[in-house]
Parts: C-alpha cells; sequence; structure tokens
C-alpha cells in the first residue's frame, strides 16, 4: 500500500497508519511501535512483533526425544535467540531417527555411534528452516536465526506443504498402478520436508500472526491436519515397502485412492479461490466412497489392501475435517 507525506512544522514528516491494522493490534494515540531501518526500507512492527525473543535451556541428562520436544518448542513459540547448555562430556546417537517414527532409516544401526554434541545439535539444528549456530563453546551453542519471519514466507511455506502433500499422492497411485513400491523409498524425506514447512508455518504465525486475526486459530488447525494427512502416507509407504509381501495386488484401491486424491486437489484449488461447485464436487466424492465402504470390505482378499484402504478413509477424513476449516474461513 502506498501513503502520502505529510509536512508538519519545519522539519518534521509525518505518514499515517492503516486503521485496520492499528485496530489489529489494539493501538491509539501515545501508544509505542518499533520502527527497523534495514537497507532503504523501514519497518514498522507492534512490541509483540517487534520484540527480540531469547531463551535458554539446559539439555545435560536429557534424551533424545526429550531434547528434540523442547527445540521444537522454542521453534515453533518463534524465538530467534536460543542458548543451549549441556555437560562437555556428555554424547548422544544421532538424532535423525526422531525426525521420522518409522525404521525407514535404513542407516540406522542396531548399536549406534555416539556423536559428540556439536555434531547432535548440529542435526537438530538443520532440521529448522532459518536457524543456524552463531557460537560454541566447550558446554553451550548459540543458534539465531537468520533471516525474518513474514507474512510472505508464510503463504509460499504453506502452498509448499500442499504440493508435497499432492507428490505423495501420485507417487502413491504411481506405486499402486505399477506393483512397484520401491516408489515410495523416499516417501520418509518427503514427508520430513513437509514437517520443516509446517513447522515454519506454525513459527511464523506465533510470530507475526496473519492480516486477518480470526482465521490464525483455523490456520493452526489447518496446519495440524495436513502434517497428519503427511503422517498416514508415511505409513501407507511403511507398509507397502516393509511390511507387506511384494506380490500383493493393491490395484484394487486404486479407484479409491484416486478419489480422494481428486478430493484433495479440489480442496487444494478451494482454498486459495473458494468455489461452491468444487465442494459439491468434494461432497459428491465422499458420498460415493461412503457407501461403497462396506462392499470394499467384503470383497478385499486379504489384510494388507484392508490395511492400507483404512489409511486411505483416515486422509479422507482428515480432508473432510480441512474443508470445514476452510468453509468456517468464509464467514
Amino acid at each position: 500500500m502506498k501513503r502520502k507525506i505529510i509536512k508538519q512544522g519545519h522539519n518534521t514528516l509525518t505518514i499515517t497508519l492503516p486503521a485496520e491494522w492499528t485496530k489489529r493490534f489494539n493501538l491509539e494515540s501515545g501508544k509505542e511501535i518499533d520502527l527497523d531501518e534495514r537497507d532503504n526500507g523501514l519497518f514498522i512492527s507492534t512490541e509483540k512483533n517487534g520484540k527480540h525473543k531469547a531463551t535458554e535451556f539446559d539439555i545435560t541428562g536429557l534424551d533424545l526425544p526429550t531434547i528434540w520436544k523442547y527445540f521444537m518448542a522454542v521453534y515453533r513459540e518463534g524465538y530467534d535467540e536460543i542458548r543451549v547448555k549441556f555437560s562437555p562430556d556428555m554424547v548422544l546417537e544421532n538424532p535423525y531417527k526422531f525426525f521420522n517414527q518409522h525404521k525407514l532409516d535404513i542407516q540406522y544401526k542396531k548399536t549406534p555411534e555416539k556423536k559428540r554434541m556439536s555434531e547432535v545439535l548440529q542435526s537438530f539444528v538443520s532440521r529448522f528452516i532459518g536457524l543456524e549456530i552463531v557460537e560454541h563453546g566447550k558446554d553451550y551453542v548459540l543458534i539465531k536465526e537468520m533471516g525474518e519471519s513474514t507474512s510472505k514466507e508464510f503463504d509460499s511455506s504453506l502452498r509448499r506443504v500442499f504440493l508435497l502433500i499432492q507428490q505423495m499422492f501420485e507417487e502413491v497411485l504411481e506405486a499402486i498402478e505399477k506393483g512397484d513400491t520401491k516408489i515410495l523409498a523416499h516417501t520418509h524425506d518427503v514427508d520430513i520436508n513437509l514437517d520443516k514447512f509446517h513447522d515454519y508455518c506454525i513459527r511464523i504465525l506465533n510470530r507475526v500472526g496473519n492480516k486477518e486475526p480470526r482465521k490464525v486459530s483455523l490456520l493452526f488447525a489447518t496446519l495440524y491436519l495436513l502434517e497428519l494427512v503427511g503422517d498416514e502416507f508415511k505409513n501407507i509407504s511403511h507398509h507397502m515397502l516393509y511390511d507387506f509381501d511384494s506380490s500383493v495386488d493393491f490395484k484394487y484401491i486404486k479407484e479409491v485412492a484416486e478419489s480422494i486424491s481428486e478430493q484433495f486437489n479440489l480442496y487444494y484449488d478451494m482454498f486459495y479461490k473458494f468455489d461452491k461447485e468444487k465442494l459439491i464436487r468434494m461432497s459428491e466424492l465422499d458420498k460415493k466412497r461412503y457407501f461403497s465402504v462396506s462392499d470394499m470390505y467384503k470383497k478385499a482378499k486379504n489384510g494388507e489392501i484392508k490395511e492400507i484402504f483404512h489409511h486411505l478413509r483416515v486422509i479422507a477424513k482428515d480432508i473432510n475435517a480441512l474443508i470445514e476449516l476452510r468453509v468456517e474461513m468464509e464467514f
């Protein structure tokens, strides 16, 4: 948006602030805002968004799952400076397996090699978009955000989440069509990437909010469900790769998978441009599948097909919840 510069007195220049923005942050005459000079521009922020957030925690004696929870919490909450303390003689195993909760890390050994904390913490930090270790000592590391979290980055990261889920759909359909489960060998990597962008979106919402504050809670719920969809694809790939006999023919559930994929693609389009016709089409797809569930289970030749069908039904359920949230955003 553009604003005209207004001259007041001999040496003072002023501009007006957008009324909607001031109402959103409850700004009025006499309150302070932050001005941050950056290159050839000025960044205007409220205290909530402009305040430097720093924290510190000690991981001495903690195991990897607990350390992971600490990192997730401070990252999502939007801290831009994190000091992590630890015992100088502390060693831990490779934390990679905690980035995906299945046995898909083939390189992970039964007797894992212990690593120094500098290596372990670098692995943790590499998992989060925008964070870097900028200083380290014998019993601490200092982590900082390198860059600024903005609403524009939220939009691009959220779209990336959608595209990664579409990729998962396409690869599952291809694996079913060709009878080649090896296509799904890197699904866990796709899911890790999805989780990174998911967490980054959560971080931005906590730091910056949204131009429509009432939608923030709806966006949190949307991101949560999108992550669950990714996890279901991880379950499907794990079963088809490691748990089931390679001779199982999954083409029987191809039609169901294609129907759910079409529903997600329609939802993705409608998320950015609301369309009643697409909403009706998604309802028709859901209704058709609902009334064919009993026949599907009766005709299923083995438990493997029923298991994959179950995961697809969970995905369909999550998509319906996502659709409800999107409709709510219209009001």
